[in-house]
């Protein structure tokens, strides 16, 4: 009888320990993500200017990768952002924010961020700092790092993301790897590759080893016809503009 009554207990604790699992229920994260091989870690700021955009534009709008962390549904769901501290953009004015819909049983997906050209951009670089926000369907997902498999790049969660918008010719992330095909940057440096090649995005991935063989040639070409008619092209610190 002693036995059979313990076994009874234990059946009883097993039982309530299942229904506490299957009754439980929390809400779904979302952060922002990026594999950790790309320049897009927590810590890098994402750069956007109009001017270095092939057509002018008056708005634009830069997708924002994210991801979920918890279970898939078949049923669309709202994410939403908001600002955190060290935003000196102004909503509205430089920027919108809106509530994006993930489509049924995406895992991943790419926020729309509305940028604005407004006039003060022309003189001004203005940061967004952005942060998920909490809605009926989403609370702010794992971060961290994830390790990388046989089939998988090592990837990363992250709670703040950090924008810079201007209409002005600004630093791109990539050209830290483009210094030893064209030098320092400078504003007036990139305007003048801009006008030479009548192109507006470097990176290696849009221009390529004969990119990188060829269009230094280009611009020392078209610098030294340049100089022979104007003197030397001055960056914005008053030093001499030049291509290695």
């Amino acid at each position: 009888m002693k036995y059979l009554l313990y076994i009874m207990i234990v059946v009883c604790l097993f039982s309530c320990k299942k229904e506490t699992v299957e009754t439980y229920q929390g809400k779904d994260g979302v952060s922002f993500f990026a594999y950790t091989f790309e320049l897009l870690h927590t810590t890098a700021v994402r750069n956007y200017s109009f001017a270095l955009q092939a057509t002018q534009k008056q708005r634009d709008t830069l997708f924002i990768p994210m991801r979920i962390t918890g279970k898939l549904t078949d049923q669309p769901r709202t994410v939403m952002l908001k600002t955190a501290q060290g935003t000196t953009a102004t909503a509205g004015v430089d920027f919108e924010l809106k509530e994006f819909t993930v489509p049924a049983g995406a895992s991943k997906f790419n926020y729309p961020l509305i940028l604005l050209n407004s006039a003060g951009m022309a003189k001004n670089v203005y940061r967004i700092v952005l942060e998920p926000a909490e809605t009926k369907d989403f609370i702010l997902g794992t971060l961290g790092q994830t390790p990388r498999t046989n089939t998988t790049q090592p990837e990363e969660n992250f709670r703040y993301l950090k924008v810079d918008v201007t209409s002005q010719y600004i630093e791109p992330a990539y050209w830290i790897y483009l210094l030893q095909d064209f030098g320092e940057f400078s504003a007036v440096k990139y305007k003048f590759m801009v006008k030479t090649l009548g192109i507006t995005d470097f990176n290696y991935d849009k221009i390529g080893s004969d990119g990188l063989l060829n269009f230094p040639v280009t611009l020392r070409n078209a610098l030294a016809a340049y100089e022979a008619a104007n003197g030397p092209l001055l960056d914005e610190n008053g030093q001499k503009i030049s291509f290695p």
